[in-house]
């Protein structure tokens, strides 16, 4: 049995090894072309900086300097779009989610499994079927290549999936906790906020999380409804990749920089978990 256990420990460790160098290697990439010159790329591949190449910052300075302003206008607005639109998703899909979850619903043969399925196949439709309507909305309205209108785009994209699953994490909760906060004193929004809600913590910061990388990574939507003022990072990438004469180390420095957000987000919003799911319900 110890033979067996030793060597399926060893199977298992040297496949994280393989998985692990796989996915971390196009980060590694990155990281290292946004240190190279024209011709380390071209002559390449050199995958160790000052064995194979010699690093230049010759990217970094070009992105804090000529490119500053148009970067800077990139990145705030990816910030401001994904989490103000996450956010809000949330706040709208908490109170939907709290409905589905402790009422029941009829409208002709639909109930709450089916309305909930009828939200959640909006998010499936794919966005390029609304994104023309959308165009034209938004150009009625003057909402085109402004940062309300993408806000707005976002927290629609979004609102289904925070809907069900914070449905699915409340129905999850015992009902009976809530009747116990009842017994109290507490009037329904406190049971709401003070129990339900930090007790579906995980859930809701799952859909944030999810409603938040959605919109940071979103191309299609960005495309169409903006044209400068409101640009997001992606489509700074894809215009600096179409050029005749792309410039990787440049793209590879903007590229590094579009990780860090969603890292930050995730290992905050981490810490943030295990905090709350300890403390709701005993307020």
């Amino acid at each position: 049995m110890d033979k067996k256990n030793t060597l399926s420990k060893t199977l298992r460790t040297v496949g994280l090894i393989f998985w692990g160098i796989f996915a971390l290697f196009p980060v590694y990439w990155i990281i290292i072309t946004a240190f190279k010159q024209s011709k380390d790329i071209y002559q390449g591949p050199f995958l160790l900086p000052f064995v194979d190449f010699q690093p230049t910052i010759a990217a970094w300075t070009k992105l804090m300097g000529p490119s500053k302003d148009q970067f800077i206008n990139a990145l705030t607005n990816s910030i401001l779009f994904a989490s103000v639109s996450a956010l809000i998703a949330v706040l709208l899909g908490s109170f939907a989610g709290y409905g589905l979850a402790r009422y029941s619903y009829k409208y002709g043969n639909m109930k709450n499994n089916d309305l909930s399925f009828l939200i959640i196949s909006q998010r499936i439709m794919p966005p390029i079927v609304a994104v023309i309507a959308l165009f034209a909305i938004f150009s009625f309205i003057k909402l085109l290549d402004t940062k309300v209108g993408m806000i707005l785009v976002y927290t629609w994209f979004n609102l289904p999936l925070t809907v069900y699953i914070i449905t699915d994490f409340i129905s999850r909760i015992p009902r009976d906790i809530e009747y116990a906060a009842a017994i109290d004193g507490y009037g329904k929004i406190h049971q709401i906020f003070r129990i339900t809600l930090p007790l579906a913590m995980p859930g809701l910061t799952a859909a944030y999380l999810l409603a938040f990388f959605f919109s940071w990574n979103d191309f299609l939507l960005a495309l169409m409804l903006t044209f400068r003022k409101a640009s997001t990072l992606p489509i700074m990438i894809m215009n600096l990749s179409t050029t005749d004469n792309p410039q990787w180390w440049f793209i590879s420095a903007v590229g590094i920089i579009s990780i860090i957000p969603p890292m930050i987000a995730a290992i905050v919003l981490d810490h943030f978990i295990d905090r709350q799911l300890l403390s709701g319900g005993t307020r």
